[in-house]
């Protein structure tokens, strides 16, 4: 309850969240303080309302119907149930719905409605398979197994009692724990009840007794419900009552000593009367009457301090209190025991009858419920098949009118068909004619297209004729240019030779003169390599001088001229001075100039442009 309320203080909890705690805290105060736990649901309830949602509604409702049923209202706990399954459903979360049904397994177990309450347990379990809420399916393992053994159906009190224990392990609930080990040993109990000759059973229900004792000495500060400590030793002192020989009496009081002492720390009235029940008994077994009743007057008295005396247990009491004067030889105490009893079973059968009359009357209401549940079903299975036949009628009539439709679709059909097959007649006829006509116009245009054939015939003979004579006419403009140039070099080349003879006559020894005598020489032969050069490259690439010459606008030189055609031959520099007899630095000089009068960038290169030219 701390850790629930430390948990409630945390600002950032979601309103579900708050919600669910708020539920487990209203759930677990009612275990000891039933009044006290519905202001806390009714808190969980108001904050479903703002929430709004299915469920957060289904956790309030839920909340509710466990507090009312831990003060006895069975039927409002019915109500509530009825409204969390209701929200659950919405939902659609499954988990929820599971943990729904388990509640309502719950109160149908507590109104003795067996049947309905193993319903809902199965119910329950098929919701929350593969989930991993292990504590909820644990309590319906438990339940299941605590029912299949009241039935005697040993074989699935077993199944479900190892299910529980498995299911308290995978949780690691200190409660649940603690649950699954006294199943267990309820389970080999029943067994050895059945064969008390098989002594292994009477030890496994001793071991998982002591399994469930110790795990709960352990966990105690973390149990919801430390008044388990009291049942399981309780329980403990019952097997060595019941199976033991009496060499094992001081291990039957010594639990039941921890047993009382635990029952009375956590007010668990009923516990302590049993304890005092059990003291009691081994004193008469010592013959030591007084004591015995002593015990039984304490138990007595637990018995009638509670708000809502246990009946049965005050009647056991009363009996046992009436046999022990009795044996004792006190007639007139041994009277008074019994009227007292005969007092307490008036009214105790009074309130059975009035609580059997209650839970009758829950269950007559529940059962009215689910008979007009299923007088609704009925008819809302009447309604969907009367719905059936009318739907069906709707069609036979919509299929008749289609019919109808149909015959008189096909009708007009018929009739536009038998129109349309007139004007295709008509169209054929038309259709006939205009092919007559076309064919005649076809003739026509293939007489005309005859015609215009031969005048472009005509027309192209004549276009190459006008090329051919232009080709032939510039091809004589051009061996008149080359004409002209070899006479021009021939009459320059006469001249230099002249100048050379003169040259040699007037002084060979003046250096000057021999200079010159040179360069004539080198440009006589430079004129000559050209010539033949040029000769040569003209018939290969005869547009190539000229595109040079327009992209330079006519101002290379003749050794320009003659460098790009070395370069187009592919020779390198180095190549093109040996030929020319000059260094390589003037060839890169005169590559500057060129690019420079061809109009190139810096970047560009003046190899791969006058390839392109080629």
């Amino acid at each position: 309850m701390d850790s629930l309320r430390r948990e409630l203080a945390v600002k950032e909890l979601t309103t579900f969240q708050r919600i669910r705690t708020l539920g487990q805290l209203a759930r677990i105060t009612a275990i000891n303080a039933p009044r006290e736990g519905l202001p806390i649901a009714f808190q969980a309830m108001e904050l479903a309302k703002k929430d709004k949602s299915d469920l957060a509604y289904a956790s309030a409702y839920v909340s509710l119907s466990q507090v009312y049923l831990a003060m006895d209202s069975t039927d409002l706990a019915a109500r509530n149930i009825d409204s969390a399954l209701y929200f659950a459903d919405r939902s659609g979360d499954k988990v929820m719905q599971g943990l729904v049904w388990y509640r309502k397994g719950k109160l149908d177990n507590f109104q003795d409605r067996i049947e309905a309450s193993v319903s809902s347990f199965l119910k329950a379990i098929k919701l929350l398979e593969g989930s991993n809420d292990y504590a909820t399916l644990g309590g319906i393992y438990y339940f299941m197994a605590g029912t299949y053994g009241d039935e005697g159906d040993l074989a699935s009190q077993e199944k479900y009692a190892r299910l529980c224990l498995d299911a308290a392990r995978k949780s690691g609930l200190p409660d649940d724990l603690c649950n699954g080990y006294q199943t267990m040993a309820s389970s080999f109990e029943y067994r050895f009840r059945k064969d008390s000759s098989d002594k292994a059973l009477l030890q496994e229900c001793m071991k998982y007794n002591g399994l469930a004792y110790t795990t709960a000495l352990q966990l105690r500060n973390k149990l919801n419900t430390p008044s388990i400590i009291a049942v399981v030793a309780l329980n403990m002192a019952d097997v060595y009552a019941a199976y033991y020989p009496p060499t094992y009496r001081d291990s039957a009081i010594h639990y039941i000593n921890i047993a009382l002492q635990t029952a009375r720390e956590t007010g668990q009235k009923t516990v302590v009367a049993s304890c005092f029940g059990q003291l009691s008994d081994y004193a008469v077994l010592d013959g030591d009457y007084k004591r015995a009743e002593s015990y039984l007057l304490e138990a007595l008295a637990v018995v009638n301090s509670q708000a809502i005396a246990n009946g049965p247990v005050r009647l056991h009491i009363m009996q046992n209190l009436g046999n022990i004067a009795e044996q004792r030889g006190d007639k007139t105490k041994a009277l008074e025991y019994y009227k007292s009893y005969m007092e307490y079973y008036k009214n105790f059968f009074d309130a059975e009858q009035l609580a059997a009359a209650k839970k009758l009357e829950a269950r007559y209401e529940t059962e009215k419920k689910e008979r007009a549940l299923l007088v609704a079903q009925q008819q809302a299975a009447f309604n969907k098949k009367l719905n059936v036949i009318y739907v069906v009628l709707i069609i036979a009539c919509l299929l008749a009118l289609l019919f109808l439709f149909r015959a008189y679709h096909f009708r007009l059909r018929a009739s536009i068909e038998k129109q349309k097959l007139l004007q295709k007649e008509k169209e054929d006829v038309q259709l006939k004619a205009d092919v007559a006509a076309s064919k005649t116009r076809e003739l026509e245009l293939q007489k005309k297209e005859a015609e215009l054939s031969a005048r472009l015939q005509q027309e192209e003979t004549a276009r190459l004729y006008a090329e051919q004579q232009l080709l032939e006419a510039r091809k004589q403009f051009l061996q008149k240019e080359l004409l002209a140039g070899s006479l021009e070099l021939e009459e320059k080349n006469d001249l230099l030779q002249s100048l050379q003879k003169k040259i040699t006559e007037i002084g060979e020894t003046d250096p000057r003169l021999r200079k010159v005598g040179r360069i004539i020489t080198e440009r006589t032969r430079l004129d000559e390599d050209f010539e033949s050069l040029k000769q040569d490259f003209a018939q290969i690439h005869p547009s190539f001088v000229i595109q040079l010459q327009e992209k330079a606008q006519g101002g290379l030189t003749r050794v320009d001229l003659k460098y790009c055609t070395y370069i187009l031959m592919g020779l390198s520099n180095k190549e093109i001075g040996v030929r020319l007899g000059i260094e390589a630095k003037s060839i890169r000089m005169a590559r500057y100039r060129i690019k420079q009068k061809l109009g190139l960038d810096k970047d560009e290169n003046l190899d791969q442009f006058i390839r392109t030219l080629a």
